[in-house]
């Protein structure tokens, strides 16, 4: 049996609650592996460096793999995040604990660390899947920057670039090209005159 552990090595709550988890399951007979959610923090492509990323089948980290049961992910949103891009090639199961202030994406706080990893061990759980998306750069037909992302992703262009040309692929549909400056104003439109007012007597 192998479980695994992602945490934000930033947060010492994170890190000691990491140590626990740890503890708890090799006591129980799992083989434990733990990595921090660096792995999976984005990079920027930029002139000097335009390949600057990691590829995303590169992301796993060491003794993680499909033979895992499950992985606890202890941080934030953006450790949540990270574990994702890092595991979701290996399709291994989260169960995040917020450890932060705000945690949209935690399934829960630290309160509810041991009463959750014992419904997991016990096979009391049910899986939600999430859409991930894959976002890739290309330049000449080479792939110069590529991420996962959990549920949206935003384009922009460079302030000082023009149109820019996308071509997006769902599921089975055609492939669209789309362009797009990649900014938006409404339109103005003139405001109706204001009612004269008088102040009472």
């Amino acid at each position: 049996m192998k479980a695994g552990i992602i945490y934000n090595e930033g947060k010492p709550l994170a890190v000691e609650l990491a140590n626990h988890v740890r503890q708890i399951l090799e006591l129980q007979g799992w083989e434990v592996h733990m990595a921090t959610g660096i792995g999976g923090i984005l990079g920027y492509s930029r002139p000097d460096s335009p390949v600057c990323h990691t590829p995303i089948d590169q992301l796993v980290p060491p003794g993680f793999d499909t033979s895992m049961a499950f992985a606890v992910v202890l941080g934030g949103d953006g450790t949540v995040l990270s574990a994702f891009r890092q595991l979701a090639p290996c399709e291994i199961p989260l169960l995040t604990i917020n450890t932060g202030h705000l945690g949209f994406l935690t399934e829960g706080y630290v309160a509810d660390l041991e009463p959750a990893l014992d419904q997991v061990l016990r096979g009391d759980y049910t899986i939600e899947d999430r859409t991930m998306l894959t976002v890739q750069v290309l330049r000449d037909q080479t792939v110069i920057w590529e991420a996962l992302s959990l549920n949206e992703m935003v384009i922009h262009k460079e302030p000082l670039t023009g149109m820019c040309h996308f071509e997006v692929d769902v599921g089975a549909h055609a492939r669209v090209d789309i362009a797009a400056d990649g900014s938006f104003s409404p339109p103005l439109q003139a405001l109706p005159p204001m009612p004269s007012q008088r102040a009472a007597p």
